[in-house]
């Protein structure tokens, strides 16, 4: 089998990498800025938490179906204010994932040109495992907060607590990316080695 790395290869990739920039580009951040300045949806509509609205579906002896953990909370004709609130977390979730995306990018074009272990490569991996754990922290806050503005004031703020969730695997996967971006630190600094020996 062979497992080399074409020049080929390399244009594929970093040809799906931009692909993928541009497809986040227009749905994380053109389709929400266009959303906020109300060019269009009318409706706007969130999944959240909730609490004191526990319906019963179905009982079969010590066993009980229902629903109470998570709704829909629409808006219908938001306002400005509303649609920066509901749009706010997405337009925060594609910035990290674009400058992922575009590091990603520069490093699989240093792959590409044979040079995987170029002096910018661990530094650029390891942002990208910061970003994945900002990104994910970050989204799930202001998601939290966002919602609790929305229903702040309102008969619905008793039924729709702050939770913010969180998750431990986004942390595992920057973890393991960190990992890739020290491999490549030392393969940076054997390569340096090697060619002083020259």
């Amino acid at each position: 089998m062979n497992l080399t790395w074409s020049r080929g290869d390399g244009r594929l990739l970093t040809s799906l990498l931009g692909l993928a920039f541009a497809i986040e580009a227009v749905v994380g951040l053109l389709i929400p800025a266009l959303h906020v300045a109300g060019l269009f949806a009318a409706q706007s509509s969130r999944d959240v938490g909730v609490s004191g609205l526990g319906t019963a579906l179905a009982e079969a002896g010590s066993l009980k179906l229902s629903a109470a953990e998570s709704a829909t909370l629409t808006v219908a004709d938001p306002s400005l204010g509303q649609r920066v609130l509901l749009d706010l977390p997405g337009l925060f979730d594609a910035v990290p994932i674009l400058l992922g995306i575009y590091w990603l990018f520069l490093v699989a074009r240093t792959l590409s040109a044979g040079d995987p272990f170029a002096p910018r490569n661990p530094k650029r991996l390891f942002g990208i495992a910061v970003l994945i754990v900002v990104g994910s922290l970050g989204d799930s806050l202001l998601t939290a907060l966002t919602t609790h503005q929305l229903v702040a004031g309102t008969p619905l703020e008793a039924h729709v607590p702050f939770a913010f969730h969180f998750s431990f695997l986004p942390l595992g996967i920057a973890a393991i990316v960190a990992a890739l971006a020290e491999a490549f630190r030392v393969g940076v600094r054997l390569r340096a080695d090697t060619e002083g020996l020259v």
